[in-house]
């Protein structure tokens, strides 16, 4: 067996959590096994949970894809996350793929292996730093010891501020399946690595398990899981695991959440569609035309804006949204597969899941010919 690289970081990283300290901040991650990227839908629908996550950077595993480049990309993600890095593919199986958004953090890879891509981000408001890891385990197999010893290696220092997130293909206990034969062996190996690493679970809300086997009378099973190191919930205390619909693939979506104690402020949000809508540029210049009182061009300018946004507001709300739609139907999808932990789905049910996937698939592509 070859030996695995050892990983070693250190962080310099300021622990002031004091409500005056301009490093709180808040992101979201986006952490899904997608089984498979290489076609359009597959493309369509992690673009929109990009979008529905709100994330800074997102984390693909099992892409089976053994080149990204700038093209592929611009289907996969919004034109703000024009930075990425990927490791490949082995034939039809593992890849994963980290894209971020470069107006928010700089990355510097550290190290990427067959197993995992670890970035080293520092962010542009106040140029603190901290790392992430995206890991992908094999299920069995010489891959699978290789992946142990690998993880089993790392080195962290205690004052590193480090998040590990993946499928790592090892569940915790018997409880984190459904259905009895666990492997008690590797509930051992796993939980006798997090313990040496210090490692502190983010657990997850809402929802028991993270992958299915999708069959009538379904094995589920949590794979999926979030850690950090000890000092990083010191430093970022409101981090948080949700999960997300699942239109496709047999892993759920999971929106990591890095609170800070800044409130978030309401955000008015500009649908690209809009502009191509025959009523849009009559709205505006209607808008644009009417009389402001202001002492100065700045001022003016400025009321205009508001005018407008609220115009848009509420033009937009007798549209057709297909954002809310594919928020709707998506959440009734969840309700599913959440019902689906606690017993086999009846027939209906089952039918109408897969109704509701390809449903959800169509209004993907909708939007997608909107917005082209």
């Amino acid at each position: 067996m070859a030996a695995a690289p050892t990983l070693v970081f250190m962080d310099n990283t300021i622990n002031d959590n004091s409500p005056n300290n301009s490093f709180n901040r808040s992101w979201n991650i986006l952490n899904w096994n997608i089984r498979g990227i290489n076609s359009e839908d597959k493309c369509n629908v992690v673009k929109e949970k990009i979008d529905e996550s709100a994330c800074a950077i997102y984390c693909i595993q099992e892409t089976k894809r053994d080149h990204f480049d700038h093209t592929f990309i611009k289907k996969l993600a919004p034109k703000c996350f024009n930075k990425f890095a990927f490791s490949p593919s082995v034939g039809n199986s593992r890849g994963i793929l980290m894209g971020w958004n470069s107006s928010l953090f700089n990355g510097d890879i550290i190290e990427s292996n067959k197993f995992s891509i670890t970035i080293k981000f520092s962010s542009l408001h106040n140029g603190h730093h901290w790392f992430l890891t995206s890991v992908y385990g094999p299920c069995q197999g010489p891959d699978r010891d290789d992946f142990v010893l690998w993880l089993n290696n790392l080195q962290i220092d205690d004052t590193v501020n480090w998040m590990i997130m993946g499928d790592f293909n090892f569940y915790r206990s018997l409880s984190d399946r459904n259905k009895s034969g666990g492997n008690i062996n590797d509930i051992m190996i796993f939980n006798e690595i997090i313990s040496n690493l210090g490692l502190l679970e983010i657990p997850l809300k809402g929802r028991k398990y993270t992958w299915s086997n999708m069959q009538d009378d379904p094995l589920l099973e949590q794979i999926d899981w979030v850690f950090t190191s000890a000092n990083w919930i010191s430093v970022y205390p409101d981090t948080l695991l949700l999960p997300l619909a699942r239109p496709t693939s047999d892993h759920i979506p999971c929106k990591i959440q890095i609170g800070t104690n800044i409130p978030k402020a309401q955000v008015f949000r500009f649908e690209n569609y809009w502009a191509d809508h025959p009523e849009f540029m009559e709205l505006v210049k209607s808008v644009w035309s009417a009389n402001v009182r202001a002492s100065n061009s700045a001022t003016r300018i400025s009321s205009k804006f508001k005018l407008l946004r609220a115009a848009l507001k509420k033009w937009s709300k007798k549209l057709s949204n297909l954002s809310r739609l594919i928020k709707i139907c998506s959440s009734k999808l969840e309700v599913l597969d959440s019902l689906e932990e606690q017993r086999p789905l009846f027939i209906q049910e089952y039918n109408f899941r897969n109704i509701l996937k390809a449903h959800i698939l169509r209004l993907h592509g909708y939007k997608k010919r909107i917005l082209e």
